[in-house]
């Protein structure tokens, strides 16, 4: 009768032991399914980056950069993404080698270049290059770009293509900013928030994240950030679709550094499946860059003959941005520039409009039907434009000597609009830039040749 009692103390010890065993290899279950499971989040992810360092040491500068590279299953996606970042890096590093080197400071600087993926889906990757700027004195600015690509196309997604159910997104996000943030230095915040379609942004847990360079700087205890939740707009954030690309575009950069210049060439470089047109295109845009870098080396050399004193101080550069590159239409935008001292250098935009169905460069007026006023129509929205620019700011007033567009007028071609601009003093002074008139195709639908209606979705 004793001998269940006996029984009783060897039961117990077995079973918290087995328990403690369960619990140990339980533990361990959960660590290896943890494991797993972060190494399974790392096999499927849809995009991997590497990177690529490099440091660079000049005069009195040294630029630190990783410049991300990514790998995915849709090899033009790839290229397109990775040519865009990689051609922005270095013409940021391009430009501050260039200043360092036209510069008689002393100070040294130091910049750090960096990145971080802070979004990615099977839909859309979100990368930010960061810019950490070191000054004298313990003195910083820290910069940022971000990018928004659809994983589809490879096309950039900008901030009124993201928010593109929301038409009145400026002015929600404008009035979210200054009602919420209001303080001391709400005035110094008014001067730099504008909001529009070149807006930097990233996404972030329930919003965006909108900001202005730099967004910090040890001058000031300003942070210009601003957290901008989804629920301030009207319209569900939806998925966005862009259209795909029709040319992939590739960088040459010509960099020449002697007594006479000191210059920096972007060429851009188009890729089509049609070699014929992709042949004439890449002749006729680098032909004409040639043509002004070297008549910019014969301008310097008559400067430093009367201007001894500034040997390699004259700097010709050339710089480009893709506009649109879908729905049959590639529109570039080439910026010639030109500085040999005084209070500010020259520059000018080139507009390369290309039908990618035969290679046509367009101009303006092949764009509408034969025999119809285009002109008034355009000079119409224009005179309306500089209208509403003087009602909302006065200090606008009478700026814009404007009369009507010409024969050859200067255009590119950006989403669904015609963007109409004009040289320096063209119609206005130095300080009010080019200035440019977006012209949507409502405005324009009804006189437009049917062949180029569609290269505006």
């Amino acid at each position: 009768m004793n001998k269940p009692k006996n029984l009783i103390k060897p039961i117990l010890f077995l079973t918290i032991g087995f328990m403690l065993i369960m619990t140990i290899k339980t533990t361990n279950i959960f660590r290896l399914q943890d494991k797993v499971k972060t190494s399974l989040e790392e096999t499927l992810k849809v995009i991997k980056v590497t990177e690529e360092k490099a440091t660079i040491k000049d005069k009195t500068l040294v630029i630190n950069s990783k410049i991300p590279k990514i790998h995915y299953k849709n090899e033009e996606v790839e290229r397109y993404i990775n040519s865009y970042i990689r051609r922005n890096i270095n013409e940021y590093i391009n430009h501050q080698r260039q200043l360092n080197d036209i510069s008689d400071s002393e100070y040294n600087e130091e910049i750090d270049i960096n990145y971080h993926v802070v979004y990615e889906d099977e839909n859309l990757i979100n990368i930010i290059i960061y810019r950490n700027i070191k000054l004298e004195n313990k003195e910083f600015k820290l910069e940022k770009d971000s990018y928004v690509f659809d994983l589809k196309t490879g096309q950039r997604i900008y901030l009124d293509n993201f928010l593109k159910d929301n038409e009145d997104y400026k002015e929600v996000i404008e009035d979210y900013i200054y009602n919420n943030f209001k303080n001391s230095n709400l005035k110094k915040y008014i001067e730099k928030v504008t909001i529009d379609k070149n807006t930097n942004y990233y996404i972030s847990e329930g919003g965006i994240n909108i900001y202005f360079n730099p967004y910090k700087e040890s001058k000031s205890n300003l942070e210009y950030e601003f957290k901008i939740p989804y629920d301030i707009f009207k319209s569900t954030i939806k998925m966005v679709k862009t259209d795909e690309i029709v040319a992939n575009i590739d960088t040459q950069t010509i960099s020449n550094k002697d007594k006479y210049i000191n210059s920096v060439i972007n060429i851009p470089i188009i890729m089509t499946n049609n070699k014929d047109i992709e042949k004439n295109i890449n002749y006729k845009i680098r032909n004409e860059i040639m043509n002004f870098y070297n008549a910019s080396k014969e301008e310097a050399k008559a400067f430093l003959k009367d201007n001894p004193d500034e040997e390699g101080k004259f700097v010709a550069n050339v710089y480009f941005e893709v506009k649109k590159n879908s729905n049959n239409m590639l529109s570039i935008l080439v910026t010639y520039y030109k500085y040999s001292g005084g209070a500010h250098g020259e520059y000018k935009n080139v507009a390369y409009n290309i039908y990618m169905k035969n290679g046509k460069f367009l101009e303006l007026n092949e764009l509408f039907k034969a025999n119809i006023d285009y002109k008034s129509v355009i000079n119409n929205e224009i005179r309306k434009q500089i209208e509403d620019m003087a009602k909302k700011d006065p200090e606008n007033i009478g700026i814009y000597q404007f009369t009507s567009i010409n024969d050859n007028q200067k255009f590119y071609i950006q989403d669904n609009n015609i963007v109409i601009f004009f040289d320096l003093y063209e119609i206005a002074p130095y300080a009010a830039g080019i200035p440019e008139f977006i012209i949507n195709i409502n405005t324009i639908s009804h006189i437009l040749k049917e062949d180029y209606i569609n290269i505006f979705q």
